[in-house]
């Protein structure tokens, strides 16, 4: 179990497993979840992000990710926690919650960008921005990125979103970073929407207006398809960064009941 992880809060507190999204790492979560109450957040960077690059590309999957998950839980000797995750994060967090549903209390869904189905559409571009990094590096990528139709039609329509795109341009560039792009994407949390139904947690799904990376159907479906499920949408991270950053740990704090 090789991860690089981060810990804030108390080892007295209740712990919470919050995973971040695709090209991110752990300090998307750590510099978002700022205000929890009572908490021991525990955020890894997932293989290909942030410190965690000793992996090997073709293994990675949801599957893969969410056992990675289970072995830290088990490194740091917790039997059973609340789990979340944003957009990938929140689909390791699905994956994790049917596979090993004994570690699992409460889930928290965060603005969640697949479903039952590999290379959800709205992703492909950051699917294409990793290929073409892969295939001819930086510039290359840049060139292409650029003059892409959709990325074009995306900076028209929602720049905010677009310019997230431009910033996996600036991550490590090596094959475990820039091949994670294209290798989940190409993966899918769980087999059927219906296998969520089966799930008896208790499930808080997040979602925002106004972000194309994480389409407002796509969380509508997953708390349809949960049994125990409460739904909240909050202001548009993208455009309203503090009020989306404030409303979205107090309803962490209620939903969790720290």
């Amino acid at each position: 179990m090789n991860l690089s992880f981060a810990e804030t809060g108390s080892p007295s507190d209740s712990p919470l497993l919050f995973m971040h999204g695709l090209g991110a790492s752990r300090q998307q979560i750590v510099s978002t979840l700022t205000m929890l109450d009572r908490t021991r957040l525990i955020t890894p960077d997932m293989p290909g992000h942030g410190d965690s690059l000793n992996f090997n590309p073709s293994q990675f999957s949801f599957d893969y990710f969410a056992d990675l998950a289970i072995a830290l839980l088990d490194k740091l000797e917790i039997e059973s926690t609340d789990v979340g995750g944003l957009s990938m994060g929140s689909g390791i967090a699905l994956n994790l919650a049917l596979r090993y549903p004994e570690r699992v209390k409460k889930l928290i869904v965060l603005r969640p960008s697949w479903l039952d189905e590999v290379e959800p559409k709205h992703l492909a571009l950051v699917a294409r921005v990793g290929q073409w990094i892969d295939e001819d590096g930086e510039d290359f990528a840049t060139q292409k990125l650029a003059l892409d139709p959709d990325y074009q039609t995306l900076t028209e329509q929602n720049m905010p979103v677009a310019s997230s795109l431009t910033a996996l341009l600036d991550r490590r560039k090596d094959p475990v970073s820039t091949q994670v792009l294209f290798q989940m994407w190409k993966s899918r949390p769980f087999k059927s929407l219906s296998d969520l139904g089966r799930l008896p947690n208790q499930a808080l799904v997040l979602d925002t207006s106004r972000d194309e990376l994480h389409p407002q159907e796509v969380a509508s479906a997953v708390a349809q398809a949960l049994t125990h499920s409460q739904t909240l949408t909050l202001p548009p991270r993208y455009h309203e960064g503090k009020a989306y950053q404030k409303a979205l740990n107090e309803a962490l704090n209620d939903f969790l009941g720290r």
